[in-house]
């Protein structure tokens, strides 16, 4: 039987901090948060939501190989991309293949079959950047732009941008997931660097911080306040936390927020976090057009966030039972 955890008599009184630990030992919604955390599976939800005007990085199942040796004009799976040589399709595997077919066409079967390997056709435009991911990992990519490898990042340790180290990341990441969810690797399409990044905490429903930040080395970030219009326009307006970050040794990021896009932002955070007492939702903002990031319940994995008054704040409206009364 699964243990049940019962918020405590001193609740109210919990720091944010605490209140996010209990939430994660619960065991409440267990099954349904860990479908909304994987960064995978959050994207056969956003497929099915159709929300308008919001964007996500689609899923890429078929790239061209980074190391192509061979002559053939070719898609592989990106799974077998993350696999070491020994399992690559090598020269010597195509000549002997050759040798036991008759016609090109009874080669791309042979090779769709055995391999998942497509033929690049006029009609199949490859593409071009995209990012290899772990569905609950932090921080963990590989970018590759037009076929060749630039970033590859796990948590804080970085590989250099070769090849075969597309390996020692795939191990290095696979080593370190302690979580009960099944690990998977998959491939989206890049949207971007140094993007500006929106940040709802919910709580019971309703978006009451945000936090926007440029993803970048440099921490600049601002958090806001959030306060619904007391009119029927279902509005928000923004109060500025003064000098008080999230992330340590943050500098204050100066500069105006789009009130449209908050607006626009709060709307879709809403339908997630319709579901849970807590949950945070990231966006990004690029080009005129809003991004889906993901959806956690752990911040800052529960340590590398300093919460203060802006935790203050949140543990204020995180009660024992939900309201509905508006400040």
């Amino acid at each position: 039987m699964v243990k049940v955890y019962k918020k405590t008599a001193d609740w109210e009184v919990k720091t944010f901090a605490s209140k996010l630990k209990w939430f994660r030992d619960a065991k409440t919604n267990t099954e349904l948060k860990n479908i909304y955390a994987d960064k995978y599976k959050i994207k056969l939800i956003l497929e099915e939501l159709n929300l308008d005007g919001l964007h996500y990085a689609k899923i890429v199942t078929h790239v061209k190989p980074i190391q192509q040796n061979h002559n053939l004009n070719v898609l592989v799976p990106i799974e077998r991309q993350l696999k070491s040589k020994e399992f690559q399709l090598t020269q010597e595997k195509i000549d002997k293949i050759i040798s036991e077919v008759s016609t090109p066409e009874e080669l791309w079967k042979v090779l769709k079959k055995k391999y998942d390997i497509l033929p690049l056709t006029d009609d199949i435009t490859p593409c071009k950047k995209y990012v290899y991911k772990l569905n609950l990992g932090w921080n963990t990519m590989v970018f590759v732009i037009n076929n060749k490898i630039v970033k590859i990042i796990a948590g804080t340790k970085s590989f250099d941008c070769q090849y075969k180290n597309l390996f020692l990341w795939k191990k290095h990441v696979l080593q370190k997931y302690i979580k009960n969810i099944p690990p998977k690797i998959f491939a989206e399409e890049f949207i971007g660097y140094n993007m500006e990044v929106f940040e709802v905490y919910c709580i019971y429903g309703e978006p009451r911080v945000l936090s926007v930040y440029y993803e970048s080395d440099v921490s600049y970030e601002a958090n806001f306040k959030m306060y619904r219009s007391k009119s029927h326009d279902n509005t928000y307006s923004l109060e500025l936390f003064e000098n008080s970050f999230l992330i340590p040794k943050s500098k204050p990021l100066k500069r105006n927020v789009n009130n449209i896009v908050v607006n626009k932002i709060c709307d879709y955070a809403k339908v997630f976090a319709a579901k849970f007492e807590f949950i945070r939702v990231d966006f990004y903002y690029r080009n005129n057009n809003i991004y889906f990031s993901e959806c956690t319940f752990k911040p800052g994995a529960l340590k590398k966030i300093t919460w203060g008054v802006i935790g203050d704040y949140l543990s204020s409206y995180w009660t024992r039972e939900p309201t509905h009364q508006e400040t």
